[in-house]
């Protein structure tokens, strides 16, 4: 703990944690994460949590040592908006791996795909997303792709989304 820095978070807040950096969640957080794919997650300290058998899980101690960043990067985020007709396109954090935004929109918005995918979840507010000339409501807690094939869309309403691609 003596080694650790502790940082009281908010809703909206926005932190990038790079690869390499030993962190956790405390109670009651709610996070929506973006990561490169990994299948790799090590364990320092469990909580002395248990598995299905009731056996304690294995912590990974040697395996974190090898892969943590020594000395720690401060949070490198320096996000940049850019002001839209009906709304506000903000860039969180950009790197090789992900482009994560915040998107504030009130009234349509019309979008191009930038990737493979684009991930969206609406954090707040309701609209409309519009495909096509098709309509799907959408709403807080809605999550969903929207693949290549997919070259433009439109969001209509009053809406705070977090999107992302690769």
């Amino acid at each position: 703990d003596q080694l650790l820095k502790e940082v009281e978070v908010k809703a909206g807040d926005f932190y990038y944690v790079p690869s390499g950096t030993i962190h956790a969640l405390g109670s009651g957080v709610m996070v929506l994460e973006t990561q490169q794919s990994s299948d790799t997650t090590y364990r320092l300290y469990d909580y002395d949590r248990v598995d299905d058998e009731g056996n304690p899980r294995d912590l990974h101690i040697e395996e974190s040592i090898d892969v943590t960043t020594v000395p720690a990067q401060e949070n490198p985020v320096n996000p940049t908006t850019k002001n839209v007709e009906n709304g506000q396109i903000t860039t969180l954090v950009s790197n090789q791996f992900f482009t994560v935004y915040e998107w504030k929109i009130d009234g349509p918005v019309s979008f191009t795909q930038e990737s493979f995918y684009t991930l969206v979840s609406v954090i707040d507010g309701e609209g409309t997303l519009e495909i096509e000339d098709k309509y799907y409501p959408i709403s807080k807690g809605d999550h969903f792709i929207l693949p290549n094939p997919i070259q433009n869309w439109t969001l209509k309403g009053n809406l705070h989304i977090i999107a992302s691609h690769p």
